[in-house]
């Protein structure tokens, strides 16, 4: 049986256009490399299949679409002092995107068995 914790952190959502760059690579990419870096213990990549900010008209992920910027969100949770000591980082990183904090209930289940393949958390 799986040990289980509960309890409060904090979720970010980093959302960005899958165009956006910084220093010659994909920015969500770059963003998770500096979230492994900072040891975060997981994040998600989401793209998205259409969205529009105030400043472009609607982009979708249509064939008939050769220019595209969709959407990509990088969705991680951690404790709310370990993020807003990130925060700065992103600041030099994003040019053009948004960034969402919520506080989250959480219920995270790590196996204990000895499998070797179980996450370390730290």
């Amino acid at each position: 049986m799986p040990d289980k914790y509960i309890g409060k952190r904090l979720r970010v959502r980093i959302t960005v256009g899958s165009a956006e760059r910084y220093q010659g690579k994909s920015l969500f990419r770059a963003v998770i490399k500096k979230l492994e870096e900072n040891r975060i213990y997981g994040a998600t990549v989401i793209r998205g299949i259409g969205g529009f900010s105030r400043r472009a008209r609607f982009h979708t992920d249509r064939l008939l679409s050769l220019v595209s910027n969709l959407p990509v969100i990088v969705e991680f949770v951690d404790y709310e002092e370990r993020i807003h000591d990130l925060l700065p980082v992103f600041d030099g990183m994003i040019s053009n995107g948004m960034i969402t904090l919520e506080e989250v209930e959480v219920i995270f289940y790590r196996n204990n068995s000895g499998s070797k393949t179980r996450p370390s958390h730290k």
